[in-house]
């Protein structure tokens, strides 16, 4: 978490009141921090969540936010990149657990989220601000990433999955772009069943599948619970050889993930490769 001096905080906390109409007179700010980020998180009376960062992740965020319209991700509210930083709605539910949801269920409810990312001509692929000039040079550059976090895992599967998924530019839509259990909260509805609610885009112009895709595959257990005939039945305007090759491509990126923030299921996605 970044170090940040009081006045800095104050000057945070005035700007939010101000834009907001809202009076956080004698409101301590609540710090989190789990060492994923190198932003400075803290709410205000749980009601607003304050996010002091980078300017390029204040400004993809909110364009993210400004044209995707699913009520599953967190509402911002407010920000200013003079300050640095982004007040968003504060969201009371649970980090994303396994056995509060059905992974059939789970699998669903990302499927409708992923349904609601919008069509966005651009002049790349790629995370914003950093695009590639095509989808099969942004996919090899998210696998030579991996690579270097699992260089003993071979890539013959993975390059020859490149050579499928990458062959044509998809329709270019605007995903999330780190779309993953570790962003998911779980929120119960009116009737008490959970629903998920996403924070922390890194937005991405690409085909939503790759999302659909990274979101199943971090948690091993969704994947292997419902099976790949499950997962392959959504998306029907893809063919079957293109699933499969953007899901090798997804499992691999995945797997180094793993080795870097969640090294004790990383012998489990191994194993999900070798028989993809």
């Amino acid at each position: 978490m970044q170090q940040l001096d009081q006045s800095k905080i104050n000057n945070v906390v005035w700007d939010i009141s101000r834009q907001l109409n809202v009076d956080f007179t004698g409101v301590v700010p609540e710090f989190y921090t789990d060492g994923a980020t190198d932003a400075a998180v803290f709410s205000l009376n749980r009601q607003y969540l304050v996010k002091i960062t980078d300017l390029n992740t204040i400004r993809t965020q909110a364009e993210f936010l400004k044209v995707t319209h699913s009520s599953a991700f967190q509402k911002l509210l407010c920000s200013s990149e003079t300050l640095g930083y982004e007040c968003f709605e504060f969201i009371n539910g649970i980090k994303f657990d396994g056995t509060k949801i059905s992974p059939q269920v789970a699998v669903q409810q990302i499927d409708a989220i992923v349904r609601s990312y919008q069509k966005y001509p651009h002049s790349g692929y790629g995370f914003l601000n950093e695009e590639h000039t095509s989808w099969r040079a942004f996919l090899l550059d998210e696998i030579e990433y991996a690579r270097r976090n699992i260089g003993s895992i071979p890539t013959d599967k993975v390059m020859k999955a490149l050579e499928i998924a990458g062959r044509d530019n998809p329709e270019q839509y605007l995903m999330h772009g780190d779309f993953g259990t570790h962003n998911f909260l779980l929120v119960p509805d009116q009737k008490g069943n959970p629903q998920i609610r996403v924070i922390d885009p890194m937005p991405v112009v690409g085909d939503p599948l790759y999302d659909f895709y990274f979101a199943i595959l971090s948690d091993t257990d969704i994947f292997t619970k419902v099976g790949a005939d499950f997962i392959y039945g959504f998306f029907f305007g893809r063919g079957k050889d293109y699933k499969k090759a953007l899901l090798t491509v997804a499992l691999y990126v995945r797997m180094s993930r793993a080795w870097l923030y969640d090294r004790e299921h990383f012998d489990a996605y191994v194993k999900l490769y070798e028989r993809i």
